[in-house]
């Protein structure tokens, strides 16, 4: 019986890495293609679409950073940075409250978050708009950060009350016969051994923050304040036949998140992983 079982298995586990082969492929031909467009030339895009360039050419990069990729590269990493630092810091105490803490109403307050990230940006959008004009806060930096820390709170919550709720209670117990209270239990025994989901949580609001452009087109519409996809947006229109120098603009609005994704891929696969358990 277990001489029939392992072909099965050798069997399956071919067609798994075959099909995660194939994906992959699927995932990067897009990436790679758009990288090494950016180094060709306008001619070349037209007779060499696939291959490789002749002579690779960088200043399309130099090209579009001075044309004004950098100014909203800059706008998405101060709006980026100060959104998901709010997010994981709040959705942090909030989470840890819920899982550790003994308080009237918790679960209702629970079940409150969770219907709230049932509830899409787009059915909010016009009393989010209302309230950012009566406040002076459109066309500002901070019109998009409390937006989208907002949006992001209730996921990001549910996400670290699961991992709080199976952290050992032991260390948890020890702290406390050390006399620490609960905001020093949190943030020297808890946090430190919470990075992995406390990256996770960090790469999703990223990634969505980063790439958001409905209410960013609302709320910003003076270019000065403007984030990097209404900017790459601008940038199409205004060099819609210069296909080197979208494809390289494109690529740097890309770098960011996969520069980021590889260095804590780790703590993302290991948050993963213990989610599924």
């Amino acid at each position: 019986m277990a001489t029939n079982l392992f072909p099965k298995t050798r069997k399956l586990a071919f067609f798994m890495h075959l099909f995660l082969g194939a994906y992959a492929v699927m995932i990067l031909f897009p990436l790679s293609w758009m990288f090494i467009g950016a180094l060709k030339s306008q001619r070349e895009m037209f007779t060499n679409p696939i291959g490789l360039p002749e002579s690779p050419n960088w200043s399309k990069f130099a090209e579009a950073w001075d044309a004004g990729v950098r100014d909203y590269f800059l706008n998405s990493v101060i709006v980026s940075f100060f959104s998901v630092l709010l997010i994981v810091f709040i959705s942090a105490m909030v989470a840890y409250a819920l899982a550790r803490m003994e308080f009237p109403f918790r679960r209702t307050l629970y079940l409150l978050i969770i219907l709230c990230f049932a509830i899409p940006m787009h059915a909010v959008l016009v009393p989010v708009y209302v309230l950012l004009s009566e406040t002076n806060l459109l066309n500002t930096h901070l019109g998009l950060i409390l937006p989208y820390a907002a949006f992001g709170l209730p996921f990001s919550v549910i996400l670290m009350y699961s991992f709080f709720y199976e952290f050992p209670s032991e260390l948890e117990e020890a702290a406390k016969l050390d006399g620490c209270g609960p905001w020093r239990r949190l943030w020297y025994v808890v946090l430190p051994l919470s990075k992995p989901i406390l990256v996770s949580v960090a790469i999703f609001n990223l990634v969505s923050v980063w790439n958001e452009f409905l209410l960013a087109t609302i709320v910003m519409t003076s270019r000065e304040v403007q984030t990097l996809p209404l900017g790459l947006v601008r940038f199409r229109d205004q060099y819609a036949t210069d296909w080197p120098g979208m494809l390289a603009a494109i690529t740097m609005g890309s770098l960011p998140l996969l520069i980021i994704f590889m260095l804590f891929q780790k703590y993302f696969v290991k948050s993963m992983a213990g989610m599924g358990k």
